[in-house]
């Protein structure tokens, strides 16, 4: 695989991941929920994922605190690509306030962080002994790619809808459009999990999930994605949850 071709899924697979519960005005339990998947690319492994969900109150607020190992080798005839990283963030009534994201990809380093302040999202880059400053104003988008709005949207009478999105791994506004397949399941330990098959598309990307979002966690089971030149799969092969008493 070429170079170019290993850069598309690289940016895939950083891209694929929206495991952060959503937060809504329901009442979310205190406790820790982790959730482990296997990543496959032509129906071979590749790689695997463990997200950590930790949910409390402080203040009155409901505050949760998430984060993804990412550990991925590649080395087949079409393909060579080598991806270890870990992004953190933290939401705050279900915004999105600090993102984080620190590792290598095919040798190159990656250390990015965000955060909310005076109403926009300002991401600093560290990159070739330099850092740059980008500011995304508040007001310029709807929801985050962390807060997985397509877990909670309401599709009734019109089956997709658009929403103006921050793309955290872009550090850009994207009009992505969301659209409900079905209603269905997901099998995993010989239990059968209730969730939602979305598609979604934007400029960049496109993608089809398998989520679900109880009240108090959200889970992503499954994404499937493609470029022109690859594909992939991540799917969840376990979740533990943990209440806080």
């Amino acid at each position: 695989m070429s170079r170019a071709g290993s850069l598309r899924l690289g940016a895939a697979l950083l891209a694929l991941l929206c495991l952060v519960p959503l937060l809504s005005t329901y009442a979310a339990t205190p406790g820790r929920a982790v959730t482990r998947f296997r990543v496959s690319t032509r129906g071979l492994p590749i790689g695997d994922v463990i997200t950590t969900q930790q949910t409390g109150r402080e203040n009155g607020a409901i505050r949760m605190r998430f984060e993804s190992r990412t550990r991925v080798k590649a080395a087949f005839l079409w393909m060579g690509y080598r991806l270890s990283s870990t992004e953190k963030g933290e939401l705050l009534n279900g915004t999105l306030v600090s993102y984080s994201h620190k590792g290598e990809e095919n040798g190159d380093g990656i250390d990015v962080k965000g955060r909310l302040e005076n109403g926009a999202f300002k991401f600093e880059t560290h990159e070739a002994g330099g850092v740059r400053i980008l500011v995304i104003p508040r007001s310029s988008y709807d929801a985050t790619t962390m807060e997985c709005p397509e877990a909670r949207i309401d599709f009734s009478g019109k089956g997709k809808t658009t929403l103006r999105v921050l793309d955290v791994e872009k550090m850009e506004v994207v009009k992505r459009e969301y659209r409900l397949v079905r209603n269905g399941n997901y099998s995993m330990g010989g239990r059968e999990y209730p969730c939602r098959i979305i598609d979604f598309s934007d400029k960049n990307k496109s993608a089809r999930r398998w989520i679900a979002w109880d009240g108090t966690t959200m889970v992503l089971y499954r994404q499937d994605g493609k470029s022109d030149k690859s594909s992939y799969s991540v799917r969840a092969t376990s979740l533990t949850r943990e209440q806080e008493t």
